[in-house]
């Protein structure tokens, strides 16, 4: 190099990218698994125990165990205990939503539950002041997700002739489930993700690790104490945990680092993250899984995406 050129400067935008770009793959995978779970004949429960099991082994083995228990006294490590009291409930309600009612209703759901934690954020956070752009994608976000989980007239009136009529005309309720635990998880992860609470990967490893661990532990002692929990272990079902632990790991990871490399408001990584994987779950719903939505479905993601697009702006 010639010593009369200085060296470039790092990019925390191209960081931010690729973690984003990574966070967006991941989740679109992760998602896609709970597609194929009932057509490769998993199990769903028991590969969700199986994969907060492999993913708290993961991330405890790379962030190193005496790191990780050093950490056990840390706020954020009593807060990640108690997010994973419901991170087994908020994950088998995330793979029914897939595989009831498919892949661009849950990632509408998921993402769009944002608003929540930013509402926490505009009263308790000074650096995420409130403006009209992220006031309207508030407003957007509830219609939109009831929108893009909904049926028109005429397919409720299909529905009615066949049995399981009353599941599809409640089917609102696994989206709205899945909306409040998913933006009660966000409101966690973002709230320490800040450098007071996370200084290095290693944090960021034993921050996952915690949750994770927490509904392994939840998972396994059911599996122990209720008997109608007995697990049914089979190779696909094992197989299919254990890669639904390994992109759970790295979505979280990615998602964390992003934080770290922002060059905005931490606020700012939410949406971009979120518009990227609602776009990416939809058209992999389409194209390799036939998912054909509604007009009003279709209005739903019109307002989803509309929303996602003025919290960018708003940043």
């Amino acid at each position: 190099m010639d010593p009369g050129v200085a060296p470039a400067h790092f990019d925390p935008s191209f960081a931010v990218m690729i973690s984003l770009g990574l966070c967006i793959l991941l989740s679109t995978l992760m998602f896609s698994c709970f597609r194929l779970f009932p057509k490769m004949k998993v199990r769903l429960e028991d590969a969700i125990v199986i994969n907060y099991m492999v993913a708290a082994v993961i991330s405890i083995g790379i962030a190193g165990p005496s790191h990780a228990l050093s950490r056990l006294g840390e706020v954020s490590s009593f807060a990640g205990a108690g997010m994973g009291l419901i991170f087994l409930y908020m994950f088998r309600k995330i793979g029914e939503c897939t595989q009831q009612l498919g892949l661009g209703v849950v990632a509408i759901a998921t993402k769009m539950s944002m608003v929540l934690p930013m509402i926490v954020f505009i009263v308790l956070d000074p650096t995420d002041a409130f403006s009209w752009h992220k006031g309207a994608a508030i407003g957007l976000a509830f219609p939109a997700v009831w929108l893009a989980s909904t049926q028109g007239p005429k397919h409720s009136s299909r529905q009615s002739a066949s049995p399981g009529a009353a599941a599809q005309t409640a089917s609102w309720v696994l989206p709205a489930i899945v909306f409040a635990g998913s933006g009660l998880i966000d409101l966690g992860f973002g709230w320490f993700s800040s450098p007071d609470h996370m200084s290095c990967d290693a944090d960021r490893l034993t921050f996952a690790s915690i949750p994770f661990t927490m509904a392994a532990l939840i998972g396994v002692s059911r599996w122990v104490a209720v008997p109608r929990c007995a697990p049914q272990l089979d190779k696909a079902t094992v197989l299919g945990g254990i890669i639904l632990g390994v992109i759970n790991v790295g979505t979280l990871f990615f998602l964390l680092s992003a934080y770290e490399h922002m060059p905005l408001s931490r606020s700012a990584i939410v949406p971009m993250n979120n518009l990227g994987v609602v776009l990416a779950t939809s058209l992999a719903g389409m194209l390799f899984f036939s998912e054909r939505p509604s007009l009003r479905n279709l209005g739903g993601w019109a307002l989803a995406t509309t929303a996602l697009i003025l919290l960018l702006q708003s940043n």
